[in-house]
């Protein structure tokens, strides 16, 4: 497997292509050719994964600015079904993570749903993010197969490339969510939103608090959040 920047307006096509096929996204809510050409225009990336020349995955990101410091926005990872739980993903975050170290960007946010355990997996405990921040149905209504019936409830994943995680210990709070929540909303999706409306209370309460996710604990039914104090004191002010 090759990772490498994807420029050629060919091989963007196919990140457009990957979208509608790992998400399930209706075409007005694809990142379109035209965005990903100006993102690599703009001081963002776009990285894809190569076996053979055939692209298995990719993501993209943009610069952003807050409080006069630059950062980037990723905005985007998608990997094809058939490669999946491979570490593709994992090995594209890093990828990106070296070429913001050369960019001289510190840090890189993207969103999350909070109830995909796999996800949430990579992001806290493969890459070493904190999440203080959870927006309620930050998209609204989506065509995404795999929202159908929830909220678009995402997290925010700060990844402080060049800084160290404080470890989980002494005062931990804990949220639960289930392993496989697509596989819960077939069973039932009362009691997917269910938990959906538990998760995201438990977590406003707890950032309210001033508490923060540092960890994640996989179990064999049910996973969770770690949560420890000082959510406002940590890395950086948001």
């Amino acid at each position: 497997m090759t990772i490498r920047p994807v420029i050629d307006l060919f091989e963007l096509q196919k990140c457009v292509d990957l979208q509608r096929e790992t998400w399930g996204l209706a075409d007005i809510e694809t990142i379109p050719l035209r965005m990903l050409v100006t993102q690599n225009r703009v001081g963002g990336l776009v990285l894809g994964a190569f076996e053979a020349e055939q692209l298995i995955g990719f993501l993209n990101c943009m610069p952003g600015i807050r409080d006069g410091k630059p950062y980037w926005y990723s905005q985007m990872l998608a990997v094809a079904h058939e490669h999946r739980d491979r570490g593709i993903g994992a090995a594209l975050k890093l990828a990106q993570r070296e070429a913001a170290r050369q960019r001289g960007i510190s840090l890189i946010e993207w969103t999350f749903d909070p109830l995909e355990s796999k996800n949430a997996y990579l992001n806290i405990v493969k890459l070493g993010v904190i999440v203080r921040r959870y927006y309620v149905n930050l998209y609204g209504a989506t065509a995404s197969e795999m929202q159908h019936g929830l909220e678009s409830d995402r997290l925010i994943a700060e990844w402080w490339i060049d800084a160290v995680r404080p470890q989980v210990g002494g005062d931990i709070r804990r949220v639960s969510i289930p392993n496989d929540i697509q596989a819960l909303k077939k069973q039932s999706l009362t009691s997917a939103q269910d938990v959906q409306i538990r998760v995201r209370q438990q977590f406003l309460r707890n950032f309210q608090d001033d508490y923060f996710v540092a960890g994640f604990q996989r179990g064999e039914e049910w996973s969770e959040y770690l949560f420890i104090p000082g959510a406002s004191s940590v890395h950086q002010t948001h």
